[in-house]
């Protein structure tokens, strides 16, 4: 009997002996920590890019000027974008309107006015598109006709605006133009809100 015994203590020893390197190799390793995500541009940022980027650009322009004498108008803008910033010109020729005076023995009178300036404006991004606020100056011309007489008057101008440029490839856009153009005289009658439409493309 106490030979069982001390067998059973000899078992029992070398049992509890096993237990921590058992233990010990059983143990878990922690997971490793994944990598740090890099910084990438936002899709938003990314999508601004493409729907302008930098570089020089050219669109043409088609709208309208909300007073008489202005009317329909066309005409075409270029520019280079330097980090968001846009710097260009544009030219921009009203149609305006003609009527017929009976008084002035059925001479037919006629009205219209084209500027063309610098543009100096900033690139935010919404989402796809950009949006551009911008500054206009340059000198502007009223022409008044009556019959083959004609007469024009020239006044430097100011043209607060707006536009929203949106992606159509790699190298093409489109996109709409707000803007009101203030001559600098308190005499002109040709301060108006315009509405235009343009395309162009990355040169």
């Amino acid at each position: 009997m106490h030979s069982n015994l001390l067998a059973s203590l000899a078992i029992a020893s070398l049992s509890l002996a096993t237990i921590p390197s058992f233990a010990q190799s059983a143990s878990i390793e922690p997971l490793p920590e994944a990598p740090a995500k890099k910084d990438t541009p936002s899709t938003q940022d990314s999508d601004a890019s493409t729907a302008a980027g930098d570089g020089w650009s050219a669109a043409a322009l088609l709208g309208n000027g909300f007073e008489d004498g202005v009317k329909l108008g066309a005409g075409a803008r270029a520019g280079v974008s330097l980090s968001r910033l846009y710097l260009g010109g544009t030219f921009v020729y009203h149609f305006g309107e003609s009527r017929s005076a009976g008084a002035l023995g059925g001479s037919d009178v006629s009205v219209n006015i084209w500027y063309f300036g610098g543009e100096a404006g900033y690139d935010f991004a919404a989402g796809p598109v950009l949006l551009r606020p911008y500054g206009g100056f340059g000198v502007g011309t009223a022409r008044g006709c009556v019959g083959s007489t004609c007469d024009t008057d020239s006044r430097m101008y100011v043209a607060p605006g707006v536009a929203l440029i949106a992606p159509l490839s790699d190298s093409f856009f489109a996109g709409g133009d707000a803007r009101f153009v203030v001559p600098l005289d308190d005499n002109s009658d040709f301060d108006h809100f315009a509405l235009f439409g343009f395309a162009g493309m990355r040169l």
